[in-house]
């Protein structure tokens, strides 16, 4: 019992007539090895994360988290146009509805606004 197979998940004791599943180094339990998110068991040939402390994230919401962790950074703030900008790249765009990129650069200078906000 003491220096038996140990459960990466659970720590308990593996006899060794019982079927296990393997993930790397680590044995776990056919009921511990499922993801610690979803709580659904993991079957072979399932996709998942291992984790540094041997717990295992099924695919899915691995990659839900990462999605989570990234948009907070990707938005960047609003940019507030005043009104005498506003005029300005109205009587651009009514001139032209497509304005070539030298125009738009040319708007830009004058307005102070970035260039993806005159584009857009």
């Amino acid at each position: 019992r003491r220096f038996g197979t140990k459960c990466a998940a659970c720590q308990q004791g593996i006899p060794p007539t019982q079927v296990v599943r393997r993930a790397q180094d680590f044995v776990y339990h056919l009921h511990c090895f499922a993801c610690i998110v979803c709580k659904r068991q993991l079957a072979t040939g399932d996709e998942f994360y291992l984790m540094e402390d041997s717990r295992l994230v099924c695919k899915a919401d691995y990659e839900t988290a990462k999605q989570r962790e990234a948009e907070p950074t990707a938005k960047r703030p609003r940019t507030t146009i005043t009104a005498k900008q506003l005029e300005t790249l109205k009587n651009a765009y009514n001139n032209s509805p497509k304005p070539a990129r030298h125009v738009r650069e040319q708007l830009s200078s004058e307005t102070g606004l970035d260039m993806r906000v005159v584009q857009v």
